[in-house]
């Protein structure tokens, strides 16, 4: 196999015995194990020689295995690691950046940043779990640890540590405590949109009567109604604090019912309040590392936007502006939360004070809500979860079931009532056509074939 120790100390004389001198005698290291395709070479004290043939059997067999990895590349601190080689390599999508970078920078390095990748373990990550749960909530560490797990994954990938802590099965991921979807009334949601002012009032009713998220609702425009149906294209996202067009969260386009009320919903919107062509740059998720100047621009008639100002066109709406100034205050006059504490800030010399508002509002009563409600009606008159799975964009339909099978008060009753029938002796019930649809004897299988 290639690779072999180099003396540096000592030659062979004449008498073909290593004992001449060398110029380097005495100096540095005395041991070289070189040689090895793929593998920098290591030196070795005098004194080390049976270490260094270890090292190079130990180099050889990986090597030839593909499994080698240089302890000196772990040897390298988490924070130098990231820094310089896994952050400036990702390519997360613009939407989804900063947060990673926010919880990357502040939540993991500053714990534990300063450790060597080869000596982050077990204990390690406990001891860092530990740390970063005293300043963030069980949500936040939920996604971090992902993010952690990552980074490790990335260093043993590129052969800087032998496997990734995160596999260990004895090391549990923190979990999320159960919670079920929280759905509206029919009351306190015509509430909740009645408070908003009016020119707003109409994103509710997307939400809430065709599912769509928060993003998807602002950057609707009339041009996405289909007769019956709502064309779901993109959303509002907002970027290093500007704001684009982007497709709909996951990437994924789709259609969403249009009821005939909500349709004309829209059409008494679009009279009271023009739509107007808004431009923004195109956000695509799988151009990450595009510059912002040179993403292409989409122009949208959008049915919402800011008010007309100063002779100004309104604009794309700030979602966070739109949930502090006009959300929240209308769940507060609903009595859904308390109102706004408010503070007078004292600013620097020379500036004026300014109030600042602070609410609290349950995570489940964001804009969401009304998408929830959405799939309970739905679902409570008897619609399937693949046909609601397709309206909301949910490419696995036992992640809808999962997340809103207690929309479903009488699931299980026609089963109930059918096997009732059958052990009684009843006759079965059939549909309109007049067809059986539950069979009063047992449906016979062929054989070989699974129920």
């Amino acid at each position: 196999m290639p690779g072999y120790v180099e003396d540096r100390w000592f030659r062979k004389g004449p008498d073909g015995k290593r004992n001449v001198k060398t110029d380097r005698h005495g100096q540095g290291k005395r041991y070289k194990v070189t040689g090895i395709p793929g593998v920098r070479s290591r030196s070795f004290p005098d004194g080390k020689l049976a270490a260094a043939k270890k090292w190079l059997a130990d180099a050889q067999t990986d090597s030839g295995r593909g499994d080698w990895y240089d302890p000196r590349d772990g040897s390298i601190t988490l924070d130098e690691y990231v820094r310089k080689h896994w952050w400036p390599t990702t390519r997360y999508p613009p939407t989804t950046r900063g947060p990673v970078r926010s919880r990357v920078f502040n939540h993991i390095l500053p714990h534990i940043g300063a450790s060597p990748l080869n000596r982050i373990g077990f204990d390690e990550i406990r001891a860092w779990q530990t740390r970063a749960e005293q300043h963030i909530d069980v949500g936040t560490l939920v996604v971090t640890w992902a993010h952690f797990s990552s980074i490790l994954q990335a260093a043993h990938k590129a052969k800087r540590i032998p496997s990734n802590p995160f596999r260990d099965p004895d090391l549990r991921a923190p979990r999320l405590p159960k919670s079920k979807a929280l759905a509206w009334t029919q009351d306190t949601a015509a509430s909740v949109r009645q408070a908003l002012p009016d020119r707003y009032r109409i994103l509710a009713s997307l939400a809430m009567g065709a599912g769509l998220r928060q993003g998807e609702a602002l950057a609707f425009s009339p041009d996405d109604v289909d007769g019956e149906d709502i064309n779901v294209v993109r959303q509002i996202v907002k970027v290093n604090g500007k704001f684009g067009f982007g497709p709909p969260k996951g990437n994924k386009e789709r259609v969403a019912p249009c009821a005939p009320e909500l349709a004309e919903a829209i059409k008494e919107h679009a009279n009271r309040f023009p739509t107007i062509e808004v431009t923004l740059p195109w956000v695509d998720p799988d151009r990450p590392s595009l510059a912002w100047e040179d993403r292409p621009k989409r122009t949208v008639r959008l049915l919402v936007t800011t008010q007309f100002t100063n002779g100004i066109n309104g604009g794309a709406i700030n979602k966070d502006t739109f949930n502090d100034k006009h959300w929240k205050p209308a769940l507060a006059e609903v009595g859904l939360i308390p109102a706004a504490e408010v503070t007078i800030v004292e600013p620097k010399k020379g500036k004026h004070p300014w109030r600042k508002e602070s609410w609290e509002m349950p995570r489940e009563f964001g804009f969401h809500v009304l998408r929830h409600t959405f799939a309970s009606v739905v679902l409570a008159e008897g619609e399937t979860i693949t046909q609601l799975a397709a309206w909301l964009g949910h490419s696995d339909p036992a992640f809808t079931l999962r997340t809103y099978v207690h929309f479903m008060p009488k699931s299980g009753q026609r089963g109930r009532a059918a096997i009732g029938r059958f052990m009684s002796g009843q006759p079965a019930e059939t549909n309109g056509a007049g067809d059986v649809s539950s069979s009063g004897s047992p449906q016979m299988l062929p054989e070989g074939s699974e129920a």
